[in-house]
């Protein structure tokens, strides 16, 4: 087994992870427990969950450091260091930013050291903030929007070694199912009735048209699975249709 190769314990515990994911506060925009857990697979010295209205230069955070969870809301939250955050935003579409250009992939993982070399990146402006911030070896994983809030999770380590090839393999496996527990946690937030991830993306499914033979063919699931989803769907919606149900969370689909 080489160095990048992900154990079948790896899979294991990111199962326990997503399973567990329960909000410790109600005041947490992710699930803080999640972060625990991940930070056990992959090591690191920041850890954090980011939701970010790149216009209005604001940004919602989640962060696991120094085995403390701390909450970041720039709308709520008076800035310490005003200086040092128009810095960010100034580097953030420059060379080496963190904007991911014109036509960003919100599918990929990635460290710093996949795009630039050591002595490059820190020759721009954002290589230089991260510096003065002590973070030296960065791994990003992006989402898909959600509305208008790029989402993120950044992973830090101030000193050593930089992530591996098995570490980065392990954060794509998970990143596709923190986008869908970051729905969950936001449905939450929003008072809608608690479903799993899964039966909301059936109900997404349904609100497009589809049938049930669709839905599991776009899900990979039998047909029969589809509908035991779409009876617990009915039963914790209190729904006896599939218009019903989706008239109910038309809002949140």
């Amino acid at each position: 087994m080489s160095e990048s190769d992900v154990r079948t314990s790896d899979i294991a515990r990111i199962l326990e992870i997503i399973e567990s994911a329960k909000a410790a506060d109600d005041t947490e925009i992710f699930y803080s427990g999640v972060l625990r857990g991940l930070a056990e697979l992959v090591p690191c010295d920041d850890l954090t969950f980011q939701l970010m209205d790149v216009p209005r230069r604001s940004c919602r955070t989640l962060t696991l450091a120094a085995g403390e969870i701390e909450t970041v809301d720039n709308d709520a939250d008076e800035d310490p260091d005003p200086e040092d955050t128009a810095r960010f935003w100034a580097a953030y579409w420059m060379p080496g930013g963190c904007s991911g250009g014109d036509s960003p992939d919100y599918t990929r993982v990635q460290r710093t050291s996949d795009r630039f070399g050591d002595r490059e990146y820190r020759s721009y402006p954002m290589g230089k903030v991260m510096a003065d911030w002590g973070m030296r070896h960065e791994m990003l994983a992006a989402m898909q929007p959600f509305g208008i809030l790029d989402r993120r999770l950044l992973l830090f380590r101030s000193s050593g070694p930089d992530f591996t090839d098995r570490e980065v393999s392990i954060v794509k496996l998970i990143r596709p199912h923190l986008a869908e527990l970051h729905v969950r946690r936001q449905h939450e937030l929003d008072g809608a009735p608690e479903l799993t991830p899964r039966q909301w993306e059936v109900l997404r499914r349904v609100s497009l048209g589809a049938s049930n033979a669709q839905i599991a063919r776009m899900l990979g699931l039998s047909e029969a699975t589809v509908r035991k989803h779409l009876e617990n769907i009915f039963l914790r919606l209190h729904a006896a249709s599939r218009t019903e149900a989706v008239r109910k969370v038309s809002g949140l689909l």
